[in-house]
Protein backbone atom coordinates (compact mmCIF):
# COMPACT_ATOMS: atom_id res chain seq x y z
CA UNK A 1 0.00 0.00 0.00
CA UNK A 2 2.63 2.58 0.88
CA UNK A 3 4.56 1.50 -1.90
CA UNK A 4 2.08 1.63 -4.24
CA UNK A 5 1.66 5.24 -3.30
CA UNK A 6 5.14 6.43 -3.23
CA UNK A 7 5.64 5.16 -6.34
CA UNK A 8 2.39 6.71 -8.04
CA UNK A 9 3.83 10.03 -6.50
CA UNK A 10 7.43 9.37 -7.78
CA UNK A 11 5.41 9.01 -11.81
CA UNK A 12 3.68 12.15 -11.15
CA UNK A 13 7.20 13.90 -9.42
CA UNK A 14 8.93 12.89 -12.78
CA UNK A 15 6.67 12.63 -15.24
CA UNK A 16 6.45 8.51 -15.91
CA UNK A 17 4.27 6.10 -15.74
CA UNK A 18 4.06 3.96 -12.41
CA UNK A 19 3.87 0.75 -14.45
CA UNK A 20 7.64 1.65 -15.30
CA UNK A 21 8.40 1.52 -11.44
CA UNK A 22 8.82 -0.41 -8.87
CA UNK A 23 10.01 -1.10 -5.42
CA UNK A 24 13.67 -1.78 -6.85
CA UNK A 25 13.62 1.66 -9.40
CA UNK A 26 16.98 3.08 -8.26
CA UNK A 27 16.83 6.66 -7.12
CA UNK A 28 19.39 8.56 -9.65
CA UNK A 29 20.05 10.60 -12.31
CA UNK A 30 20.35 7.55 -14.58
CA UNK A 31 16.73 6.52 -14.25
CA UNK A 32 15.75 10.63 -14.63
CA UNK A 33 14.88 10.94 -11.05
CA UNK A 34 17.43 14.47 -10.60
CA UNK A 35 18.01 15.50 -6.64
CA UNK A 36 14.93 17.91 -7.09
CA UNK A 37 12.86 15.31 -7.89
CA UNK A 38 13.91 13.47 -5.03
CA UNK A 39 13.34 16.82 -2.90
CA UNK A 40 9.61 17.21 -4.30
CA UNK A 41 8.81 13.19 -3.44
CA UNK A 42 10.04 14.06 -0.09
CA UNK A 43 7.56 16.67 -0.04
CA UNK A 44 4.48 15.20 -1.64
CA UNK A 45 5.33 12.10 1.21
CA UNK A 46 5.14 14.06 4.09
CA UNK A 47 1.97 15.70 3.18
CA UNK A 48 0.40 12.53 2.28
CA UNK A 49 1.40 10.42 5.18
CA UNK A 50 1.69 13.34 7.81
CA UNK A 51 5.16 12.62 8.39
CA UNK A 52 8.45 14.21 8.77
CA UNK A 53 11.26 12.84 6.77
CA UNK A 54 14.98 14.00 8.25
CA UNK A 55 17.40 15.86 5.02
CA UNK A 56 19.66 13.72 6.52
CA UNK A 57 17.89 10.52 5.69
CA UNK A 58 16.84 11.57 2.62
CA UNK A 59 20.75 10.89 1.51
CA UNK A 60 20.78 7.40 2.29
CA UNK A 61 17.97 6.52 0.24
CA UNK A 62 19.53 4.36 -2.74
CA UNK A 63 15.70 2.74 -3.95
CA UNK A 64 11.71 3.53 -3.80
CA UNK A 65 11.42 0.45 -1.39
CA UNK A 66 14.05 2.43 1.16
CA UNK A 67 11.87 5.18 0.99
CA UNK A 68 8.76 2.85 1.36
CA UNK A 69 10.29 0.89 4.09
CA UNK A 70 11.09 4.20 6.61
CA UNK A 71 8.08 5.68 5.75
CA UNK A 72 6.58 2.74 6.81
CA UNK A 73 8.74 2.75 10.13
CA UNK A 74 7.37 6.44 10.54
CA UNK A 75 4.17 5.45 10.90
CA UNK A 76 4.40 2.55 13.11
CA UNK A 77 6.29 5.13 15.63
Amino acid sequence: MILDIIISQLAEVISASANDLSGKTPLTPEYDIEPIDIAKLMIEIEKRFEVTIQDEDVHTFQTVNDVAKYVDALIAE
